[in-house]
């Protein structure tokens, strides 16, 4: 049975998972470039390859899988209002970078502040960093 800092470390790399995921489903249909959109749809398989690792381990260790509700919301609209003049690639890769160093700085407090979590947990959360850090270098070719 994993303690209460490794169970709250697995949840919030859960629930950054899934807003990764999210993020990405909103702009595949405002990209034009197949490159990109193949990239993305790549990485959407990763999150949820590594959502489904965490599912297991939270259930075995009998915990709730929390959906991430109002951080959800308000990233649509933050990227609902930035594409809403602008749908090249430039600027949804650029989105995208912004929401994995979002992603990374988040798991890196959560890091910290659940410094009792189990080796295990931990070096499941350093999966998550860098599965953004990874989708935000093959993104930089698609700034302009």
């Amino acid at each position: 049975m994993k303690n209460s800092d490794s169970i709250a470390l697995l949840q919030e790399c859960n629930s950054g998972s899934k807003m990764a995921v999210s993020s990405i489903r909103d702009v595949l249909n405002d990209i034009k470039e197949e490159k990109l959109k193949r990239l993305l749809k790549n990485y959407i398989h990763k999150h949820e390859e590594y959502g489904e690792e965490l599912h297991a381990l939270l259930s075995a260790n009998n915990a709730p899988v929390e959906e991430p509700k109002t951080s959800e919301t308000m990233a649509k609209m933050v990227t609902g209002v930035k594409l809403f003049a602008d749908h090249s690639a430039s600027q949804i890769a650029n989105l995208m970078i912004d929401g994995c160093n979002m992603g990374v700085k988040a798991i890196s407090k959560y890091q910290n502040q659940y410094r009792n979590a189990d080796r295990e947990s931990f070096e499941i959360s350093e999966e998550l960093v860098k599965i953004e850090q990874h989708m935000a270098n093959g993104l930089r070719r698609f700034l302009a």
